[in-house]
């Protein structure tokens, strides 16, 4: 029999950021197999994202581990070979940075926000055993992929979600935002293209301008958490909404800052947000309105990409069938090719396309929202109620779980082939496999 098979993860364990929640659920999935996994992990950083202390320290023992094997492994020149070493990696990070690692590497990506991926990715993809993905968005869309000689990819591709921990207890994160106003839209975003946020806060100051008891909560960054980002981003901001109306009734609330995920979580707090709003080009999978939706908030959204997946619950027709049905207000839009200045290398190339919101769907949903929001409340709970039977935590960890144990069962399958080829050869005096 051999001994447990070693199990790579390389990912954002420790940072702020929606990849790093993402990694941090795996991780803690696989920390629960330790009985049956010899588990190792190295921490990367994710963009500009913040390292958390908490985490840190809580992952702290299999980081130590991790770096006393790796330091076995270095040359002269501080370069480590670790070829042969893990018989699994888990790598969380974008394709264009997958790598071949061991017999079974997984590629784990919350791509993709586009009709298809940079063709770079193809051969990246291909390297990999298996792919995870968080929304059957990114799946097609990356099925959809080709390189420039036509080949797509052919590792198979597996959904599995972000999980809702309800067992985070809120904290008082709107104690010192001094709201004034009884109805509260909130939207939580990096300021990037891809959010559209530019247009979304001009649309909604052109609604509201004259309404003076209607909010608007932002949890936004540009680059980071610094002083000097926060009056650049709340600099640009402002800039944004003066160029609509200068004496705008309205309100905008603006927050900024290294939150844990316990606050992160707090800032979706029926008591003091009526409606979500995005105007996306396009998600993934979309944290934000993930985070709303399981808190019964409703949900105002692009009709397109990864959040559809969770923003639909199953009803059942007067024919008794099942059919799953939009629970947020959908906002129309347009699909065309992504504008030349927002191309990002090795992440979203020529070509690309996304959706373009329309500015009068998205101004009908708010409005709506605003004056009937008590009629959209059944829809809200229906779906929460959907998200915290089917979209859990706990239920996600199951999910990673039973991914891992299949690929245990195929590591023992191949070491005992090897045992059992090399027991024969051995018998007719052959030295067997080096």
């Amino acid at each position: 029999m051999m001994n447990k098979p070693r199990v790579l993860l390389v990912g954002p364990v420790c940072n702020l950021s929606g990849y790093s929640e993402h990694a941090r659920t795996l991780l803690d999935s696989l920390i629960e197999m330790e009985d049956t996994i010899d588990l190792y992990v190295q921490d990367t950083q994710w963009a500009a994202s913040t390292r958390s202390s908490k985490y840190l320290e809580k992952y702290q023992r299999l980081m130590n581990k991790t770096a006393q094997v790796f330091d076995t492994r270095r040359d002269a020149e501080g370069r480590i070979n670790i070829a042969g070493l893990f018989d699994c990696t888990y790598q969380v990070r974008p394709p264009n940075e997958f790598h071949q690692m061991s017999e079974n590497d997984i590629g784990v990506t919350a791509a993709l926000e586009t009709t298809f991926a940079p063709p770079e990715w193809v051969s990246k993809c291909n390297m990999m055993k298996q792919i995870i993905v968080v929304s059957e968005h990114a799946k097609k869309n990356l099925k959809n992929t080709k390189d420039d000689n036509g080949t797509g990819i052919s590792t198979p591709i597996t959904v599995i979600p972000f999980g809702y921990d309800d067992t985070v207890k809120p904290v008082d994160i709107y104690g010192d935002l001094n709201i004034t106003t009884n109805f509260n839209f909130l939207s939580v975003f990096q300021m990037a293209p891809r959010k559209n946020f530019e247009n979304m806060l001009r649309w909604f100051v052109e609604e509201f301008k004259n309404d003076a008891d209607v909010g608007l909560v932002i949890k936004s960054h540009m680059q980071n958490n610094s002083t000097l980002d926060f009056h650049g981003t709340k600099n640009r901001i402002n800039a944004i909404l003066d160029s609509v109306s200068k004496d705008r009734q309205c309100k905008v609330y603006f927050m900024h800052g290294s939150f844990t995920e316990q606050e992160m979580l707090s800032l979706y707090n029926p008591k003091h947000i009526d409606c979500y709003i995005t105007a996306t080009h396009g998600e993934g999978f979309g944290i934000p309105l993930f985070n709303a939706a399981c808190k019964g908030i409703p949900v105002v959204a692009t009709n397109w990409s990864g959040h559809l997946d969770f923003l639909r619950a199953p009803s059942k027709s007067r024919t008794g069938k099942t059919k799953y049905k939009s629970h947020f207000l959908k906002v129309s839009y347009d699909l065309k090719p992504v504008h030349t200045s927002h191309l990002m290398p090795g992440l979203i190339s020529e070509g690309c396309i996304w959706a373009y919101p329309q500015e009068e769907s998205f101004r009908k949903n708010i409005r709506f929202i605003r004056k009937n929001s008590y009629s959209f409340s059944e829809d809200s709970n229906n779906l929460r109620q959907h998200l915290e039977n089917n979209y859990s935590i706990n239920e996600v960890k199951n999910k990673y779980q039973l991914f891992m144990g299949k690929i245990v069962e195929d590591c023992i399958d191949y070491y005992n082939q090897e045992q059992s080829w090399d027991d024969d050869t051995e018998e007719d005096g052959f030295l067997g496999k080096i």
